[in-house]
């Protein structure tokens, strides 16, 4: 990721707007661009600084001979750890150990490295700094160029990398191709900014709970305490050792608690004698302080006291407690549904799509019964799902042109993911996945059987699924796969083919 990034700092762009361009988290730009600012690769500068003193006039060019920079594979062993075993530079061969390094370290990376980071040119390149570019590098690729050297493992990878090389300089010095190029690392953009939104909105969803509404909490111990029963519970040997208490007591304690938490509102028991409350001094005695909590007699309040709420029972102020506390509860959710859905307006007026519908959908989980938040939310997430899969299927066309079928599967893997009754996605996955170097074939005969199950009168169904089973070497799968497609073209040239290569490995009699 920071060789990645490295590519994309020109002078010009913020952190902010490096995350933007790249599609990376904010919190991911920040910590590469501090690593490679300890590596003194790069220097972060204020851009509301006064611009520095004018350097001094250069010094005379030097000879032609001395301008030109040494070029070697691109290096990025000093800004991450390195990919591949170590054990592999152990290996005897007759590279330099420098060089087994730079191999090893492309090599493991081309799947990360568009062809302007692998040839070390800049996006605005024009054609003779790419040709320059191209020979220097395949000068140190070329198979020739080790002729009776012993390379060991090394050779296969240094073919694979001076491929790869070719079909950067072929692609980007061809005008037609090279915009086809750009047009495919546009959508790679696209969907990586898109993933990194959707990620970033998932671990905040996963944070954020609508809080349930509870019943108030129950009192302390001290102030209630529990009704004994006649076995006490031995996991409770505490409780079941408190001295019972008199029935007075009980009710004298439970007014008590009701007080409390009316804010100081009093109960009002008709029917039954008033005992006195604990601690109230004798009848005719002043007390030494006034109440605390209270004004001093005489005192003017500041507001006018709101009539006193009575009720009959303990019980049924601890009710009204328990509906205040869940009105202010479903006000709160209410709230948080507010917030989010004007987060998602601000979403939708970005063009952000994902955004928008997760937003939306937190929305939902703090407002469950809104049905028209709901359905918004639904369509919301449909459009957002259906950009992600177009530029996947962009994607995907475009390294299926270029022969490139393991990152071809990948993309028509995560439009089959999205849209899971799409037979072509299926299909192409499928096809990718059985033409890809080690693909899964497991997974490619599930993509071909969902593709089959919705287009059965499609022969090209039929003549993945046993091609698929073909090469996994399971010939009667293959034989029955054929002979169903068979049904839909009897003349089918590769299903036929399919057919004599299981009759004649099927075992003889005899």
């Amino acid at each position: 990721m920071d060789g990645f990034l490295l590519t994309r700092i020109n002078g010009r762009l913020g952190s902010k707007d490096l995350a933007k361009e790249t599609g990376l988290p904010d919190f991911s730009v920040e910590r590469a661009l501090e690593k490679l600012e300890k590596l003194g690769v790069i220097e972060r500068i204020d851009p509301n600084a006064p611009p520095p003193p004018a350097p001094p006039p250069p010094p005379p060019p030097p000879p032609p001979q001395a301008v030109r920079e040494k070029r070697g594979l691109p290096e990025f062993v000093s800004l991450s750890a390195p990919k591949y075993d170590p054990k592999e530079l152990e290996e005897e061969c007759d590279l330099p150990l420098e060089q087994r390094k730079r191999v090893l370290d492309v090599y493991y990376r081309l799947e990360d490295l568009d062809h302007y980071t692998l040839l070390g040119v800049s996006p605005q390149a024009e054609k003779k700094a790419i040709k320059r570019a191209y020979f220097e590098l395949a000068a140190l690729m070329h198979p020739d160029r080790y002729f009776k050297k012993y390379l060991g493992s090394f050779k296969p990878k240094m073919e694979a990398l001076f491929g790869r090389i070719t079909e950067a300089h072929d692609t980007l010095v061809d005008r037609e191709r090279r915009a086809d190029y750009d047009s495919y690392l546009a959508e790679i953009a696209t969907t990586r900014g898109m993933e990194a939104m959707l990620e970033r909105a998932l671990e905040e969803a996963s944070r954020t709970q609508a809080p349930a509404p509870a019943p108030a909490p129950p009192p302390p111990a001290a102030a209630i305490p529990p009704e004994r029963s006649s076995s006490p519970n031995v996991m409770d040997g505490r409780r079941a050792s408190v001295p019972d208490a008199s029935p007075e007591e009980i009710r004298a304690r439970k007014e008590a608690l009701a007080r409390r938490l009316l804010g100081g509102q009093r109960l009002s028991t008709p029917g039954r004698p008033s005992a006195p409350p604990p601690m109230r001094p004798p009848q005719g005695s002043q007390p030494s302080a006034p109440p605390p909590m209270r004004p001093p007699q005489g005192s003017q309040p500041s507001a006018p006291t709101p009539p006193t709420q009575r009720y009959a029972s303990a019980s049924d102020a601890m009710d009204a407690l328990k509906r205040r506390y869940e009105d202010r509860i479903d006000g709160a959710t209410q709230a948080q549904a507010r917030r989010y859905v004007q987060t998602a307006e601000e979403a939708f007026a970005k063009g952000d799509l994902v955004a928008a519908a997760t937003a939306l959908g937190i929305a939902t989980k703090f407002s469950p019964n809104d049905t028209a938040l709901a359905i918004r939310y639904q369509e919301t997430k449909n459009q957002a799902d259906l950009a992600l899969t177009e530029s996947y299927a962009k994607q995907a066309d475009y390294e299926e042109k270029s022969g490139h079928w393991a990152e071809a599967a990948r993309s028509w893997q995560k439009v089959a993911k999205l849209q899971t009754n799409n037979p072509r996605a299926h299909m192409s996955a499928a096809r990718a996945l059985l033409r890809a170097e080690g693909g899964d074939l497991h997974q490619a005969a599930e993509h071909a059987k969902r593709a089959v199950a919705a287009e059965p009168g499609s022969v090209v169904g039929h003549v993945v699924l046993a091609e698929i089973y073909s090469k996994a070497g399971l010939l009667a799968s293959a034989k029955r796969a054929a002979e169903t497609g068979l049904q839909v073209d009897p003349t089918n040239a590769t299903l036929l083919g399919i057919i004599g290569k299981a009759a004649s490995k099927a075992p003889t009699k005899g």
